[in-house]
């Protein structure tokens, strides 16, 4: 690069020669005095170049490292400094004199004395602003209001997700019922694995959404598309407050869908599977014409097998509604419920250490009737005995008449209800012995 700028400069300075040479056999033929001039002038501007050269060689020396290869890289800048300054005062009016002068800018070698309040380097860089306003590589724009503003659509993107990630991570540590939707769904639109994990992560804490807490949030997040996961986590977290919903208008509004994967919860706290079996009863009264079709697959998640055989074998008989006996006239429901008492006597007469040894079959059987969370509501009379005076005999009445009393309650109530073993072992027991006549 350096031979080449050389060359060029002595290629420039021959044929200065030959116009000075032309130019001064026409002045001697036709003006002496002009001739003078000429020479005045080409020596004023040798004496400037001689001082440039001072100049540089001056600023070297002061500046002369001790290490050879820096020595050589010096030598090396002052050379191409002093090549673009003569080629610079040779085309001073030229287009190439802005990239001489940025050249020297970023060497350091630009007399800034000497130079303009604005650096080439600023102005050129205005210049490429103004092409950017003129919109000559734009691609994108975004409207607010009456104004657009013309950008990239690349950036736009980008910093369309790192702005709503720190807003979801400001918004974070408040997460409460009122921002989760929304927070749902934009980090399942965005998808942001670190997000996403974040998130879910907290709502895996029971403390964030928990029984009442978890059914309000559910009832918000059953028609979003985006929110299917949240809602069937939501729907895990329901136990003790099964009851008071179910005794809420909100219950017969639920989708068979729904239901179905509430019965599949083994933490429904109840008082009995009983109570689990005339839900779905109630659920079916409320529309009947549209629930006759999935009656059969709804019974088909209750636990037969874990009701009293006492209960299975005489519900025909102790229940008098009309719509009661509609639901249980099928023969499949006949079947299950013909199932579920023999199940029930075989979990009744199974001994308490058979469980190892029992095979495939009774490890089966344990599996497809799990027990569930089986709670105590002190003022629910069927958990007497049915020998006791106390015993009340759990009709379809007698359980709507139930859930009315605890609709009567505060909305805590379930909070009063109290672990079934805990409660049967300590303090529950029954009033009277048996008499037999």
């Amino acid at each position: 690069m350096f031979r080449a700028l050389y060359r060029r400069l002595t290629k420039r300075k021959e044929s200065r020669g030959r116009d000075q040479g032309e130019e001064e056999e026409d002045v001697l033929a036709n003006d002496k005095p002009k001739q003078e001039e000429i020479q005045i002038q080409v020596e004023v501007k040798e004496n400037k170049e001689e001082q440039m050269d001072t100049i540089v060689a001056s600023q070297t020396q002061q500046t002369l490292p001790s290490n050879p290869e820096q020595l050589k890289v010096l030598a090396t800048r002052q050379q191409m400094a002093m090549l673009l300054t003569r080629l610079s005062n040779d085309e001073a009016e030229g287009d190439d004199s802005d990239t001489h002068q940025i050249v020297l800018e970023l060497l350091g070698s630009f007399d800034t004395a000497t130079s303009s309040s604005t650096s080439t380097i600023e102005r050129v860089s205005k210049q490429l602003l103004a092409v950017l306003r003129e919109q000559t590589l734009l691609d994108e724009g975004i409207a607010a209001g009456n104004e657009r503003y013309c950008c990239f659509e690349s950036v736009v993107q980008n910093y369309t997700k790192i702005y709503a990630a720190r807003r979801f991570m400001e918004q974070l540590p408040a997460l409460g019922q009122g921002e989760v939707m929304p927070q749902v769904a934009a980090n399942e639109v965005l998808q942001i694995p670190e997000l996403l994990r974040q998130l879910w992560a907290s709502l895996d804490k029971m403390e964030f959404f928990n029984e009442d807490s978890a059914f309000k949030a559910y009832l918000e997040a059953r028609h979003h598309p985006q929110a299917q996961i949240l809602s069937e986590l939501l729907l895990t977290r329901i136990s003790r407050v099964f009851l008071c919903i179910v005794s809420s208008t909100m219950f017969l509004e639920f989708s068979e869908h729904e239901l179905l994967h509430i019965l599949r919860n083994c933490y429904l706290s109840v008082n009995s599977e009983i109570e689990i079996f005339l839900a779905m009863v109630l659920w079916m009264e409320h529309n009947w014409t549209e629930s006759d079709n999935c009656a059969e697959r709804l019974l088909s998640e209750v636990r037969f097998g874990l009701m009293p055989t006492w209960y299975l074998t005489t519900m025909a008989k102790a229940n008098h509604c009309q719509h009661f006996g509609r639901v249980i006239s099928s023969p499949r429901v006949q079947r299950m419920i013909d199932q579920g008492l023999e199940e029930a006597i075989t979990l009744k007469k199974k001994p308490r250490f058979a469980t190892a040894a029992g095979g495939k079959g009774q490890s089966l059987l344990e599996e497809t009737h799990l027990p569930r969370d089986w709670i105590v509501d002190i003022e629910c009379r069927h958990h007497h005995k049915c020998h006791c005076r106390y015993f009340v005999y759990p009709t379809y009445d007698v359980f709507k008449s139930n859930l009315a009393r605890i609709i009567c309650r505060s909305p805590s109530y379930w909070q009063t209800f109290r672990p079934a073993q805990e409660v049967y072992r300590s303090e529950f027991r029954c009033c009277s012995s048996p008499h037999f006549h």
